[in-house]
């Protein structure tokens, strides 16, 4: 799954994520976030230029084919409890 129905952006609201290696079964990353934003690290990490450690991890694991998983930890939030939690 790379993006959620429409139906389901409009149930969730604000949410808070992490991304988790399944190499070494751990979260590298934690996020918030609204609709698809879930997903759009992996489009940056494949078309961007930019680096950082969370992107070098995404694109480390697409070269070798391993997917990259995501939770949604919360959801059903405001953005300012989504930014406390």
């Amino acid at each position: 799954m790379n993006r959620f129905s429409i139906a389901t952006v409009e149930t969730i609201g604000y949410y808070v994520y992490c991304l988790y290696d399944p190499r070494d079964k751990k979260i590298f990353y934690i996020g918030k976030g609204k609709g698809n934003r879930v997903f759009k690290h992996m489009k940056g990490a494949i078309e961007g230029s930019q680096k950082n450690e969370k992107l070098r991890t995404i694109r480390e694991m697409t070269k070798n084919k391993i997917k990259v998983r995501h939770y949604i930890l919360r959801h059903g939030l405001e953005e300012k409890e989504a930014l406390e939690i």
